[in-house]
């Protein structure tokens, strides 16, 4: 199998570095330069792939996005296969849970660290956080509604609503854990949703 090329391998480095970067320092708080001195390319390089910041922080969520939901396609094909739907959505936020405070309450989620940060300010990166969050919504729908279909959830409400839910109430855990860094506050708020007001009656 041949090699990647040398300007692949540079523009794969970029992306890692980025990702990396901003979902530790956010949008506004991660420059350019400070990306490029990671990898160690001249700025030439960065602009030999991305047109502006902008359009790079577009194809970081893209690229984020495809790794998430190909973990996501693996875990169910392979651990959870075996899994309820609820344990599965369990072992997911718990498998998050770990990975966030493993990086000391720094990395957070990069679609919600760059939704918190500039919004609506770049039409470019809201374009990409839209699809991104409803590529991933319609996964966890998906999973609501066979835990629903199993009777293990209410039915009251659609399972695409308690998919929003469980959504904002991670990315809000999050929020919480960094100021807190409190993993197991996390990990209740979450047990708590799903084992008591998510419960089927």
């Amino acid at each position: 199998m041949p090699r990647p090329r040398r300007s692949e391998q540079t523009r794969e480095a970029l992306i890692t570095a980025g990702i990396d970067q901003i979902s530790m320092h956010g949008y506004h708080g991660t420059g350019i330069k400070q990306i490029l001195d990671i990898v160690n390319v001249p700025k030439g390089s960065f602009y030999n792939f991305f047109s502006s910041k902008e359009a790079f922080v577009a194809e970081l969520i893209k690229e984020y996005s495809r790794t998430v939901q190909t973990q996501l396609n693996d875990y169910q094909l392979n651990q959870g296969a075996t899994l309820s739907p609820v344990e599965q959505l369990r072992d997911i936020y718990k498998f998050g849970v770990q990975e966030f405070a493993n990086s000391q309450f720094q990395k957070s989620c990069l679609i919600g660290a760059l939704a918190a940060d500039i919004g609506a300010e770049s039409a470019l990166c809201q374009q990409a956080l839209k699809k991104a969050m409803t590529e991933w919504q319609d996964v966890f729908t998906k999973l609501f509604e066979q835990a629903q279909q199993a009777g293990e959830l209410r039915t009251d409400v659609s399972a695409l609503q308690l998919s929003s839910v469980y959504w904002s109430t991670w990315e809000g855990s999050l929020l919480k854990m960094k100021v807190t860094g409190d993993a197991q506050a996390a990990s209740d708020t979450m047990e708590m949703m799903l084992s008591i007001f998510f419960k089927a009656a």
